[in-house]
């Protein structure tokens, strides 16, 4: 049974950027523990403290160690619990920070991307016992041999949803946007909000390219069957925000979302007397994550992100291959429930951007997403004429 007195908040580095937004967020949960709220609040290092870190040390350093980048990089987190609780405590608030060494949560030893092994709430739940708020830094943990780990961008939200997951309770999330969008804003301003959605859909428009939420996080929330909650800081209207979870709309209009993630590219090889075995024992090797294979007319083709395109090139150079590389791509994903059922939108889809003389390079569909890669200078009008065709 859920514990529904006891809520996990977390708030990301933007909603914290000053004293007088700490001030202001801790002015709220004085007001939710005096309704006889429980609180364990995460909370991300403050604005652009994170980046402002990596520089700092960039400038001894152009590949610092990570055992050394993760300890220093935790102090930014550090710092806003013990700011949060100096005030919380000053307004009469019983409050306590932790580090995530405290908060019990113990990692694999992958410095800077760390995965959570366990968590031990029992210090939480003391706290919780004797009535304070905990204030939990968000992104970091302690690896089983005692070395201090991070758990890469987004590591925050990993955290709050992994001790809703062992408190058993609600899990929400605020940032500076109002909703989970349909596109994302920056490249279709006429998007719409998700007030609701499917942890699946949630989990494929992260890691498709939508920046909300953390995909770690989402996957977190189905495994452990957590109501995850996301809104805009300080908007006390619920209505307005986006909840994630396994409630579906039965025969809903599938098309939820439509994400986008650029710098790809793709490789086209001669097939003739090509031995794709050993193709692909080379993208192995080299630990790229290739997403689309095709082959027809004698060329083998796939894509992958292009920050592979170097590795690629000296590989199949030394195999004296045949072959081209396209670059400048980008990997558009229309999201949603019940895709492969409904056959009619990918053709809707694919007629839509062929009126409007958008080429569609590769092409792969799942139970939930179709994905076409096109050219990065068509990205915009893509997005438009397919939100307008789906009145996303």
């Amino acid at each position: 049974m859920k514990n529904t007195n006891l809520i996990v908040q977390k708030y990301g580095g933007s909603s914290v950027a000053s004293v007088e937004k700490i001030r202001a967020i801790a002015n709220n949960l004085k007001t939710l523990h005096e309704q006889n709220i429980s609180l364990v609040v995460v909370l991300s290092a403050m604005g652009k403290t994170t980046n402002n870190l990596i520089a700092l040390a960039n400038e001894f350093s152009p590949s610092p160690n990570k055992r050394d980048l993760d300890f220093l990089l935790s102090t930014g987190e550090m710092q806003t619990v013990s700011l949060m609780s100096i005030y919380l405590n000053e307004i009469g608030v019983n409050s306590v920070c932790l580090t995530g060494e405290h908060a019990g949560i113990t990692t694999n030893s992958n410095h800077s991307h760390a995965f959570i092994k366990h968590i031990n709430n029992e210090k939480i739940k003391e706290y919780l016992k004797d009535n304070k708020i905990v204030i939990v830094a968000g992104f970091q943990g302690v690896s089983e041999t005692g070395e201090i780990t991070t758990l890469g961008r987004g590591g925050s939200d990993t955290t709050a949803v992994a001790l809703a997951s062992t408190l058993n309770c609600p899990c929400e999330i605020y940032t500076d946007v109002n909703a989970v969008r349909t596109i994302d804003p920056n490249l279709y301003k006429e998007s719409k909000s998700l007030h609701q959605i499917s942890y699946d859909e949630m989990m494929e428009m992260a890691v498709n390219g939508a920046k909300v939420l953390e995909t770690r996080s989402v996957e977190l929330a189905k495994k452990n069957n957590i109501d995850l909650y996301l809104g805009r800081t300080l908007e006390t209207d619920k209505s307005t925000g986006t909840t994630v979870n396994s409630n579906l709309d039965f025969e809903a209009m599938p098309i939820k979302s439509v994400a986008s993630k650029d710098n790809y590219s793709i490789v086209n090889i001669n097939a003739k007397n090509l031995d794709v075995e050993q193709i692909l024992n080379i993208i192995s090797n080299l630990n790229i994550n290739y997403e689309m294979i095709s082959l027809s007319n004698n060329t083998f083709s796939f894509s992958y992100p292009s920050n592979f395109d170097n590795q690629i090139k000296q590989e199949f150079d030394k195999l004296h291959l045949d072959y081209s590389i396209l670059s400048n791509l980008t990997k558009l994903s229309i999201v949603g429930l019940g895709l492969s059922t409904h056959h009619n939108y990918l053709k809707q889809i694919l007629s839509t951007l062929n009126k409007n003389n958008i080429v569609q390079l590769q092409l792969t569909t799942s139970e939930i997403t179709i994905s076409i890669l096109i050219e990065t200078k068509h990205r915009e009008k893509a997005i438009e004429v397919i939100a307008k065709e789906f009145n996303l």
